[in-house]
């Protein structure tokens, strides 16, 4: 049991601290517990993405199209028969007549999302460079001009409405905490140890006998699957979901966290998300005219993506392996546990746009 306990030492300190300083935070008013549950679910987002990420050195800039494919599909679930009699009289008898919980309906749009993902990770691995890049970012308008013209299902550009709320600061909380120690347990399994060997040099990792594509494709699945679990837990915090939702303003928000923070490590990844969080909320505010309450002044659209735009270049600049330079956190109790950072090359700007020598699996 203490050896266990020393093994899952990384996942239950960083669960706990999320937990403590969201609960605390939670004390306060109504709009501040729903920027406590959005910064919680930008976690299991950003985690989501850290998965494929961290673990095989490729960034993707297209795995909110697997949070909007979950975000549709929780929301469909959990509206009411009677409602979506009304406003999806179009659709297939299935998709009119089934509504289940919103935990089921949370997994289901996880699901919905690894299995596009087992589709889409063959031709994917199979591309490299500036196609790659292009790729990805092809799947996230592919899904969204789906969503917008799927007037039978997703009612186009008008959106789902009149979802039923249910993603609270415990539901989130929990979600957290469960991506927070499966990414954690897949990091540390032979399949993660394997991608990670692949990082520096996919050739030598291949002529040892690491199938490269094969442990991308696994690690793309898993992240697409907390991916869509994220998707789906901010529809039902929101009550609604458009194709504009999960599109270029929240990938980039997204990325900048992962970058921020380190991306080579789930310690960054969780920091990251909180620190950006709260910061991008800040901004939010500011740009609307609010100076944390105290003072009012002229609003200045634009504000927050200039602003987290100039963090990324510095950070990617002065210090690109992030906040925690790719460490984990560092535990009194389990010395020598992780020393050294997870191994990986200095993020520079590829040809695929992204911080990185590659773009996609």
């Amino acid at each position: 049991m203490r050896r266990l306990l020393r093994w899952m030492s990384v996942p239950l300190v960083l669960a706990l601290g999320v937990t403590v300083v969201a609960l605390v935070a939670a004390q306060g008013p109504t709009s501040l517990q729903r920027t406590v549950v959005v910064a919680l679910i930008n976690i299991v987002l950003v985690i989501g993405l850290y998965v494929f990420v961290g673990n095989s050195g490729v960034y993707s800039f297209g795995h909110l199209g697997f949070a909007a494919i979950g975000a549709y599909a929780a929301g469909i679930l959990v509206m009411p028969a009677a409602r979506k009699a009304q406003l999806l009289a179009d659709a297939p008898d299935p998709v009119r007549s089934l509504t289940v919980a919103p935990t089921v309906a949370v997994l289901i749009g996880g699901v919905l999302a690894a299995v596009v993902a087992v589709i889409l990770a063959v031709p994917l691995s199979r591309i490299d460079g500036l196609s790659a890049g292009l790729a990805t970012v092809s799947l996230l308008i592919s899904v969204s001009v789906v969503a917008a013209n799927w007037d039978s299902v997703t009612r186009g550009q008008k959106g789902l409405s009149a979802i039923p709320s249910s993603t609270t600061v415990a539901t989130a909380l929990a979600w957290v905490a469960v991506t927070i120690v499966s990414a954690w347990c897949y990091q540390r399994s032979s399949f993660g140890k394997r991608l990670r060997a692949s990082k520096d040099d996919p050739v030598a990792a291949a002529s040892a006998g690491i199938s490269v594509p094969l442990q991308r494709g696994i690690a793309f699945v898993i992240s697409a699957f907390f991916t869509g679990v994220g998707g789906a837990l901010f529809a039902l915090l929101l009550g609604s979901v458009t194709p504009d939702v999960f599109y270029l303003d929240y990938t980039f928000l997204i990325l900048t966290m992962l970058v921020i923070g380190g991306a080579d490590s789930l310690t960054g990844a969780v920091l990251g998300a909180t620190v950006v969080s709260v910061l991008s909320e800040i901004l939010r505010r500011v740009e609307a005219g609010d100076v944390l309450g105290l003072v009012r002044i002229e609003p200045r659209p634009g504000m927050q993506n200039v602003i987290l735009g100039l963090l990324l270049v510095v950070m990617l600049l002065r210090r690109p392996s992030g906040i925690t330079g790719g460490r984990e956190i560092r535990l009194p109790w389990a010395p020598g546990a992780h020393r050294a950072r997870a191994p990986s090359a200095p993020a520079t700007i590829s040809a695929g746009g992204g911080p990185t020598g590659e773009a996609a699996p």
